[in-house]
Formats: C-alpha cells, sequence, structure tokens
C-alpha cells in the first residue's frame, strides 16, 4: 500500500470514529412520569389499606377552606376536585389560599385518621405542591340534607343544606345545632375565627360549609356571607301540651325533681336523672351507671301528666345523646293508670320507638332529635311519659343524655 493511500485510510477511520462518537454523546435521563389521580382514588387508596403513598401520583383540585378567616387551625387547609374531598396537613407555613386550584404530589405523603376525620399530610407547600391558580372557579357545593350527611357521606367536601335554622339564638362561636326539623347536627365555630362574636340568624334558609368530623359529624363555616336564612322557622306547633329546655337547671348535678311536676325514681340502684352542662351545650338532663358501683341500674324520669282530652295529632320530641357506649340503654315509655306514685314502674306502660342518636363508645354523640313520636293513641286521655335508663357496673356504663322536649300538636 502506497504512503497517500495508508493517509486515506486513517483519514476514514477517524472521520467514522467522530461520526460513531457523535452519535453516543450522553443524554439526560426523562423526567419521571407523575400521574393525576383523583381524590376519590386518594381515598380509595386509604381505604385499600395503604397508610402511605409510595408511587408517583398527584392530585389536582380547589382549596375550600383554609385559616384565613381562622376557623381551621394553621395547619389544615381542605381540598375538593369534581369526585371527592380531603382535608390536608400542612407542615411549617401554611400559605395555601381559599378559593385557590393547586397540585399536591403525593409520593411518601401519609394518611391519618383524626378523631375520624381522614387527613393527608404533612404537606410541604414548597416541594410538594403547585399553584394552578389563584383564583380558580369554585365548584357549586353539593346539595346535601342532615341526613345524608350523619351517615358520614360527603366527609371534607364543600356543601349546602337547605330548610335548615340553628335551634337556639347567640353567637356562632362554640357548638351551635342545626335542624331540619327532623335530623339535628352541629355547626362548629373556632373562638379564633374572625366572624366567631356575629350573631347567628334566627331564621330558616341555606346554609353551606365543609362536612367535617371530630369525633362526630359536623359542619365548618367558610365565611358567614354564605348563610341566606331569614325565612320562617318550621317546627313550630299549633298548640304545645308541654315544652322543657331544662335552661332553668343552671347548676350541675341538680335532681330532676326540681322542677315542677318532674319526677325521678330508682327501681335498681340509686341513681337518678340530673342536670348537666358544658362550655358549649346545655343545660340538659343525664344519667349513667359510671361510678355507681353497682351492677344493675334502673332510673325512671317522668314528665308531667299531660292532658290529650282535646288533642287531635298530638307527637312528642326531643333530643338525645350518649357517651362512651357500652350497651346501657334508653327508652321511652307512656302511661294512662300511673298515678303519680313513687313506684312507677308497677304500672302498666307502653314503650315508644324513637330514633336514636349514633352509638359512640369513645366519646359523646352529636344530640339528635327523635323525630316526632305519634300520640295520637292517647287522643281523649291522660297520661305521663317515662324515660328509663338501664345500666350497670362494669359492663353498661353508658351516659345518656335528653334535652329540648317538645308535645305538641302538628
Amino acid at each position: 500500500m502506497n504512503i497517500r493511500n495508508c493517509i486515506a485510510g486513517i483519514i476514514f477511520s477517524v472521520g467514522v470514529l467522530s461520526v460513531i462518537s457523535c452519535d453516543r454523546e450522553p443524554m439526560l435521563p426523562p423526567e419521571p412520569v407523575i400521574n393525576h389521580i383523583t381524590i376519590k382514588q386518594l381515598r380509595a387508596m386509604y381505604e385499600s389499606g395503604i397508610t402511605t403513598i409510595d408511587t408517583n401520583v398527584y392530585i389536582q383540585g380547589d382549596i375550600t377552606l383554609t385559616p384565613e378567616l381562622g376557623n381551621v387551625p394553621s395547619f389544615i387547609a381542605y381540598i375538593q376536585d369534581s369526585t371527592a374531598a380531603i382535608c390536608l396537613a400542612v407542615t411549617g407555613t401554611n400559605s395555601f389560599a381559599m378559593n385557590s386550584e393547586v397540585k399536591i404530589f403525593c409520593r411518601s405523603v401519609p394518611f391519618t385518621l383524626y378523631n375520624g376525620l381522614l387527613q393527608f399530610g404533612n404537606i410541604d407547600i414548597a416541594t410538594q405542591s403547585e399553584l394552578v391558580s389563584l383564583t380558580a372557579q369554585l365548584p357549586a357545593p353539593a346539595s346535601v340534607t342532615i341526613s345524608e350527611l350523619l351517615e358520614g357521606k360527603h366527609q371534607s367536601e364543600y356543601v349546602s343544606v337547605t330548610g335548615v335554622q340553628f335551634k337556639t339564638a347567640g353567637t356562632y362561636s362554640g357548638t351551635r345545632v342545626l335542624t331540619d326539623c327532623i335530623s339535628d347536627i352541629d355547626v362548629y365555630t373556632r373562638s379564633a375565627a374572625t366572624f366567631s362574636p356575629g350573631t347567628i340568624p334566627t331564621g330558616n334558609g341555606t346554609l353551606k360549609g365543609v362536612a367535617s368530623i371530630f369525633n362526630s359529624i359536623q359542619i365548618l363555616l367558610r365565611d358567614t356571607a354564605e348563610l341566606s336564612m331569614k325565612g320562617a322557622i318550621c317546627g313550630v306547633p299549633s298548640v304545645t301540651y308541654l315544652s322543657q329546655n331544662f335552661n332553668t337547671l343552671t347548676t350541675n348535678y341538680t335532681n330532676v325533681s326540681s322542677l315542677t311536676n318532674w319526677k325521678t325514681y330508682s327501681e335498681i340502684g340509686l341513681k337518678t336523672w340530673f342536670s348537666y352542662k358544658t362550655s358549649t351545650l346545655g343545660p340538659f338532663v343525664e344519667t349513667t351507671a359510671f361510678g355507681s358501683g353497682q351492677p344493675n341500674v334502673i332510673t325512671w324520669m317522668i314528665s308531667p301528666q299531660l292532658d290529650l282530652s282535646v288533642a287531635t295529632s298530638p307527637y312528642i320530641s326531643f333530643d338525645s345523646a350518649d357517651g362512651y357506649d357500652n350497651g346501657g340503654t334508653l327508652e321511652l315509655f307512656a302511661s294512662t293508670d300511673y298515678t303519680g306514685s313513687a313506684t312507677p314502674w308497677t304500672s302498666t306502660w307502653t314503650k315508644l320507638n324513637f330514633t336514636l342518636p349514633p352509638s359512640n363508645s369513645t366519646y359523646y354523640s352529636a344530640f339528635v332529635s327523635s323525630g316526632q313520636v305519634d300520640l295520637s293513641s292517647y287522643i281523649g286521655s291522660t297520661l305521663y311519659l317515662a324515660w328509663v335508663y338501664t345500666g350497670g357496673v362494669p359492663a353498661k356504663t353508658t351516659t345518656w343524655e335528653v334535652d329540648n322536649i317538645v308535645i305538641a300538636e302538628k
């Protein structure tokens, strides 16, 4: 081979190597794929047993409630998409803005069940969220009934309930009972909320808020401007035979027999019915076998005598709640042959069925309306009504509470 051909061969080889070398330049790895899932799918992960997300997924939705007006703690926010909603727990500064749209990157984020409320966090806003829009178009609230909320539906969702009113007057601060004259639910407002000192509306109408849980079902208000409650109230009877809210029993542990014509007797054991109130509820009356040291407890609370001789469509309604339920029972009875004696159990009593509150074995349930219990079988009669508690230590020490008794015409 001559020198010229040799040099040409070398040049060709170098050129080929150069092309191959260019083709093999190092390339950046592809960006990791992060898949979008709905909040309903996120909640389903928890329900399937997942406690911490270990895949690259994100949710996207509207922030419906933040600490901006003080009605949730500084580390809490609620997010919702078209499928469901969930409560977010935030670590560090909570800069989520109400009515904004955000993405939440879920990898390594844990679930927590806090007093019945499913929370997703802790979320580091700087590294685990992305702002999509500061002024998102918030979806219309889900139109729901109180009974649907009490069934646990719509947890953490922005909701609207119509035909409702507050049972008592006062300010927003604390727990206030909302009713549709069939069912009741708590509306809770933190004392730190900017609208806490405001006066609650006294009419019937529509209330919007976020469905939540703290041991029992409750609604959290976003803004009092979302309430429109100026209509005529429901549940006003044409004739009232008896109305007792126990508000005159201002001292705890006052025997209910201190009220005119009310009676309480112990059939077994020594427990009676007595008054109680908390910082936000009451006064109401309650009884319990707890602390009695007695294996069997039966105690009666009896109304004044009722004259239904000219009644046409009478009913009784009242609110009840249970606490630390482990089997102690509350029953309602009516009698036309009881004479007011100290041994009511020797008379004839007929059991009346009513709506019970949800059982709560770890705390106190919300007060729930009995509904309108029909008394038309007693038209033309005089009668007594009795609330009878049955329990005992240690197996059945449930506390039962009663309030807002009304006997009236429909």
